[in-house]
């Protein structure tokens, strides 16, 4: 589990979620109930490959759609398993990278925010 808890629960527009996601490295998967944006995150030194999932809900508004974010997870990719095995454990160097992403994108999404209010 991620101790980052600056995006569970916030909305913000679609429309501007996913070009600060798209911006920094994350691409939109899963299904259209159950969408995340996934970035790769490779551990250069055991050659294993984690996926850091960040889920969330389409919400309609008056004007536009928005995005409220779930509880970011990261876990050992699908493709490494199958390579390389892998006891799915997260070293803590790889959850730390993840929690700094986040962080970073939370911040853009926070300054974005406050410079659209002024």
């Amino acid at each position: 589990m991620l101790r980052n808890k600056k995006l569970s629960g916030v909305s913000k527009p679609l429309s501007l979620v996913e070009e600060i996601f798209g911006q920094q490295g994350f691409q939109r998967r899963g299904s259209k109930e159950e969408p995340v944006f996934r970035m790769n995150i490779r551990d250069t030194s055991t050659n294993q490959t984690y996926v850091l999932d960040v889920p969330f809900k389409e919400e309609k508004g008056s004007s536009e759609r928005f995005a409220r974010f779930e509880e970011p997870y990261v876990a050992l990719s699908s493709s490494s398993i199958m390579r390389n095995g892998g006891n799915g454990e997260v070293p803590r160097s790889i959850s730390w990278a993840a929690e700094s992403k986040l962080a970073e994108v939370a911040d853009y999404l926070a300054a974005f925010s406050r410079s659209n209010h002024i």
